[in-house]
């Protein structure tokens, strides 16, 4: 059974409709959904679905919320290493208005993970490491972010990661971004993400670009599917469906099924189909909250 460490972000998702005409002090009616979510929360439960066998280290409050994100992870298969922290869980809030989507984030007890919960012990054995883009723009995450990527590769373990959205990366500088990605063998990004990160406006010359640092990974196009590489290999999925939906969380998804895809023996096509395939059942399972 192929063995991961998933580290980073553990959140409760709300998902809000906003109300077209909502005045100052007044109440209105509008659907509202709650979901355990956070990135790397949602790879570490896509992988073990999948067949992996998933350990998760990250942080959550001693409260109800971090109860709940527990106890989600480990319904899922997920074996936790959870520290429990004084801080409130962390939380998301995603307003949707018709096709675009705004989000307020609490990092809350996300950021209470530092260096010394990332223990020798959880490498033992280990195939992977995923971490999630969003551990690096917090310091106590960024240590145990940088101390599993050194233990992963001195494990011989391959590493992955899911870059945040393009205006955090630039809010924390491209170029010290780019130094965090080192130790980093397979990158998964969007569109936006890989123009900023390369400087590229091109699908082709971003993936050139990113194919020199990192052997394998993806550029997610939304609602045109993915360009997969593994070294000089290339391979250009197209959606079969597009869902008019805000895709909240379907590149995490779309990570853990190619990360799952590769490491099972699958070629870069089938990972690549199989990935945008899980995205797509991703999207249309969370949809919009009614």
């Amino acid at each position: 059974m192929i063995r991961l460490l998933v580290l980073g972000d553990l959140n409760l998702d709300v998902h809000a409709v906003e109300p077209t005409e909502i005045a100052a002090g007044q109440e209105v009616r509008a659907a509202v959904r709650t979901v355990p979510g956070g990135s790397a929360g949602t790879f570490a439960r896509v992988a073990s679905r999948l067949g992996a066998h998933v350990a998760f280290l990250g942080s959550v409050g001693a409260d109800p919320v971090g109860d709940l994100l527990e106890r989600d992870l480990r319904t899922s298969g997920v074996e936790t290493h959870l520290r429990r922290s004084e801080t409130p869980s962390g939380v998301v809030v995603a307003l949707h208005r018709g096709h675009d989507r705004s989000m307020i984030c609490s990092r809350g007890a996300n950021d209470a993970l530092d260096e010394s919960d990332v223990t020798p012990a959880l490498f033992v054995d280990l195939d992977h490491l995923h971490v999630s883009g969003y551990a690096f723009l917090s310091a106590g995450q960024a240590a145990a972010a940088r101390r599993a990527i050194a233990l992963a590769q001195a494990s011989r373990a391959t590493v992955s990661l899911n870059l945040p959205p393009a205006n955090l990366v630039r809010s924390h500088g491209v170029e010290r971004f780019r130094q965090e990605l080192a130790g980093v063998s397979h990158l998964f990004l969007n569109r936006d993400e890989g123009r900023c990160l390369t400087g590229s406006n091109r699908d082709d010359g971003i993936v050139d670009a990113l194919a020199r640092r990192h052997a394998a990974g993806a550029l997610t196009l939304g609602a045109e599917g993915a360009l997969a590489w593994q070294g000089r290999k290339r391979d250009r999925h197209s959606a079969s469906e597009v869902l008019d939906v805000a895709p909240t969380g379907a590149g995490d998804a779309f990570a853990a099924t190619f990360i799952v895809s590769l490491l099972s023996g699958d070629d870069l096509s089938c990972a690549n189909r199989r990935a945008c395939d899980e995205a797509r059942a991703h999207i249309a399972q969370r949809g919009l909250p009614s």
